[in-house]
């Protein structure tokens, strides 16, 4: 087996590894961060998409938490998410999601954020493409977004190996087909504001490929979009307390208004630096139109 084969593989089992303690962490903190963290109005609908192999039930933790601070999130409900066989798959996607979305959007007299983990994020951002009117904005944990041909040796080996005998194609022949069919995948969803949470020590996808490529930052066009990095694994993003922290905090953020997120806003006066451990001084800047 090739060297960076096995690295990778190590890597992803490192990555559950650390998943299972942030999910310890999140029950031991759950407590503090229900009373710290924003809370909503009861009338502002989200919906998760889990990632690529992953079941309703790994957002589920992520919901109830958005539940209790006065969202009204709810899955995708189709199920695990097996990836696209082809491009077309993006397609039925509206078809299958879109009626759901402006359903939640019309009982709440809001438009709804999509929250998407890992390949869900490159679902949500498409949907918001689709669906600019219904939804408000969109917020993605791990996911690829710099996806073009040529690009995916940027996510974990064992995760495109795994891909291609689920999906029965390789990741890099879907990207060529993407970019046959013109499918501007690597573009941020045009009027929807879009945050992306990523990690460096993303055991999946590398940070390179999950940030908003800097050509779609301060582009002048109003459209709110901001890189967060926070110190986490890839499996663990949904139950992590500082993800579920800053995804509250992004989701009521005025998006005619916008501030970067900034985890000291959350702190007492005593401990304003500790978020530099977890969050570095980068994600606290102001990575949209807004100066």
């Amino acid at each position: 087996m090739p060297v960076k084969t096995t690295l990778d593989f190590l890597r992803l089992q490192g990555d559950a590894l650390w998943a299972g303690g942030e999910f310890t962490a999140k029950v031991l903190t759950e407590p503090l961060l229900d009373q710290v963290a924003p809370r909503a109005d009861g009338a502002t609908p989200v919906l998760t998409l889990p990632g690529f192999s992953g079941p309703e039930v790994s957002l589920r933790p992520l919901n109830r938490f958005l539940n209790r601070r006065g969202f009204v999130a709810d899955s995708w409900g189709l199920g695990i998410n097996r990836g696209p066989e082809s491009m077309d798959y993006i397609a039925t996607l509206g078809s299958l999601l879109g009626d759901r979305i402006k359903s939640m959007a019309d009982e709440n007299g809001k438009a709804v954020s999509l929250i998407g983990q890992s390949l869900g994020g490159v679902y949500a951002r498409e949907l918001a493409r689709m669906f600019p009117k219904d939804v408000d904005r969109v917020i993605t944990l791990g996911s690829p977004a710099n996806l073009r041909p040529g690009h995916h040796h940027g996510i974990n080996k064992g995760v495109r190996m795994a891909s291609r005998l689920i999906m029965g194609r390789p990741v890099e022949e879907l990207l060529n087909e993407a970019e046959i069919e013109e499918l501007a995948l690597h573009e941020p969803p045009k009027d929807v504001p879009l945050i992306a949470i990523y990690s460096p020590y993303d055991g999946v996808v590398h940070e390179d490929l999950a940030m908003i490529p800097e050509e779609f930052l301060d582009t002048g066009d109003a459209t709110p979009r901001e890189n967060i990095e926070i110190i986490c694994s890839h499996i663990g993003m949904g139950v992590n307390p500082l993800v579920l922290l800053a995804v509250a905090d992004r989701l009521l953020e005025d998006r005619n208004k916008w501030r970067a997120f900034n985890a000291r806003d959350y702190m007492p006066e005593p401990l304003k630096g500790l978020p530099k451990l977890f969050f570095p001084e980068a994600a606290m800047m102001v990575h949209s139109s807004y100066a």
